[in-house]
């Protein structure tokens, strides 16, 4: 059964279903043109409305870019390459999301970020750990750079839960010749 065509909406309409959208959880400019295109008869009225709630203060990229941040720094502990490759995703310019992750990681330390990831990680304080052994620290390592941390924060919390100096000198040489 073929699916019906969606409905294209007036644009009183499309500012109440921006309005629902925002209330539901916060968009970047980007997410909620794209959904409100799909439901609009023009690119006009899109413009209008995106224009309109940007005037009443509802969308802002540096504000959602800011809270991402934040929330993603305290809540599963991501570092800050993980968080702006998730803010260009979702839309929000280079220099914005850069600005934002400065803004909330400026004062943080990533490799104490690193540290507190590797913690909940193993699900007990890294001095009490059993050391890993050498595969165990190349998947810690994978896990922490696909968080979004640094090589060299990563190599600096690995030391606290392995003892394979010769390893994480590896790691280190790597991490200088790298991207630090």
């Amino acid at each position: 059964m073929p699916r019906r065509a969606a409905r294209k909406l007036p644009a009183q309409s499309l500012y109440e279903q921006a309005l629902r959208l925002l209330a539901r959880r916060s968009h970047t400019a980007a997410e909620l043109e794209a959904k409100l295109a799909r439901k609009s008869r023009s690119e006009e009225d899109v413009s209008a409305v995106l224009a309109r709630l940007r005037g009443h203060g509802y969308l802002d990229d540096a504000r959602v870019a800011a809270d991402h941040a934040i929330l993603r720094r305290d809540g599963p502990l991501l570092g800050r390459r993980r968080v702006l490759a998730e803010l260009r995703r979702r839309g929000v310019s280079e220099a914005v999301a850069e600005r934002a992750v400065e803004r909330v990681y400026g004062e943080v330390d990533e490799s104490q970020l690193a540290r507190r990831f590797l913690r909940k990680k193993l699900g007990s304080t890294p001095a009490g750990a059993a050391a890993p052994d050498r595969k165990a620290v190349l998947g810690l390592y994978r896990a922490l750079t696909r968080a979004g941390f640094g090589s060299a924060s990563i190599v600096d919390a690995l030391r606290s839960v392995s003892a394979d100096e010769e390893l994480l000198d590896q790691l280190a040489e790597v991490a200088a010749t790298g991207d630090s």
